[in-house]
């Protein structure tokens, strides 16, 4: 399977995308930086062997997927700045997620078993991959939420291959770059799924933290929620009782509908068309609302081309490209087929 290469010299992708936050980019520089992203379809397909072996050999049971980062996510991260006024990323070569594998879990204990025998010397000494982070605790969003609501455990990792045979280099190109992975448990999965369908319906950006308003308020009080009733923990919203803390939701639920919204929406069927390498793309139809469309691909190359053209088109709402097990594609990323039944159902009652 022939995979896209990284742009020769990193120093020419900085330059791309500092052209990009500054709005004078050329098509050249769009190229380099599309290159780039797709190279990590590379990395992908490297660590799904290593999690599928370690999946395997887990006395629990874990969802795993992938996803490359959405081009039009990494061209307006490029272009945020910080409260300060300073770029929010200056350097493209060092956004960690480009390549992102996510893991899910029926239980933090699971979770937490099956990270840190992932994450143990016996383990780590069978691959050459190393963590970028030596603070185990850098990316904990179970025990520091975010002000979203959202959590999980990340790790991001540099890739570093082992060739197949000695003296083969062929991996070289894509030495160091890095994948971030994601840990949630499923409680925790429903709850960022539906924030993801909610912000598409509402043609919102919460999920990316814009949302400090009754809506991020909103569904930072669902998640702890959440995390109260179903998985024992209080992390958030600490000057409430349980009780306060669900009244307080339930006079938002009035004045927003969100839940309400969510529990009557129709669910796309598209995902007995999933295969291997997948794009899903969000679309308006004619009359306003949204539809998914599934496409599938024989390889990686000519499936991450297609969602790039997609995002460039602007007809797209949401395009990305996946990869895995398509049961698990159906789980791990059900935003695309507008299933927050999960999400509703934790917060019955």
């Amino acid at each position: 399977m022939a995979f896209t290469q990284p742009p020769e010299s990193r120093s020419r992708v900085r330059n791309a995308g500092r052209a990009v936050a500054e709005q004078r980019a050329t098509p050249e520089d769009y190229e380099l930086i599309d290159q780039w992203r797709a190279a990590h379809s590379y990395v992908l397909n490297t660590f799904k062997v290593w999690f599928r072996r370690r999946i395997e050999h887990a006395p629990i049971n874990a969802e795993f997927a992938q996803r490359l980062k959405r081009r039009n996510t990494v061209l307006d991260k490029l272009q945020r700045m910080k409260p300060d006024g300073t770029p929010l990323i200056r350097d493209v070569t060092t956004m960690q997620d480009f390549a992102g594998c996510r893991l899910i879990f029926d239980s933090i204990d699971d979770l937490n078993a099956f990270r840190g025998d992932l994450l143990s010397p016996r383990s780590m000494e069978n691959v050459n991959h190393k963590l970028k982070h030596s603070d185990l605790d850098k990316y904990n969003y179970i025990e520091h939420p975010k002000t979203t609501g959202y959590r999980g455990i990340h790790d991001v990792f540099l890739h570093y291959p082992r060739p197949h045979r000695r003296g083969n280099q062929t991996s070289a190109p894509w030495q160091g770059l890095m994948v971030e992975v994601q840990y949630r448990t499923r409680a925790q999965h429903a709850w960022a799924t539906a924030l993801e369908i909610s912000d598409i319906m509402d043609r919102q950006r919460t999920k990316f933290g814009h949302g400090d308003d009754d809506r991020g308020i909103f569904f930072s009080m669902a998640s702890e929620i959440i995390a109260r009733r179903h998985e024992g923990m209080q992390r958030a919203f600490v000057n409430l009782t349980d009780k306060e803390l669900e009244n307080e939701f339930l006079v938002l639920e009035r004045e927003l509908g969100i839940l309400q919204r969510l529990g009557a929406m129709r669910q796309f069927d598209e995902f007995d068309k999933l295969r291997k390498h997948n794009v899903l793309n969000i679309f308006a139809n004619d009359g306003g609302a949204y539809s998914l469309e599934v496409e599938v691909f024989s390889n990686s190359e000519d499936a991450v081309a297609r969602a790039s053209q997609l995002e460039a088109s602007g007809e797209s709402i949401n395009a990305v490209y996946v990869t895995g097990e398509p049961q698990q594609l159906r789980s791990a990323y059900r935003n695309y087929f507008n299933d927050p039944v999960d999400f509703v159902n934790l917060l019955k009652g």
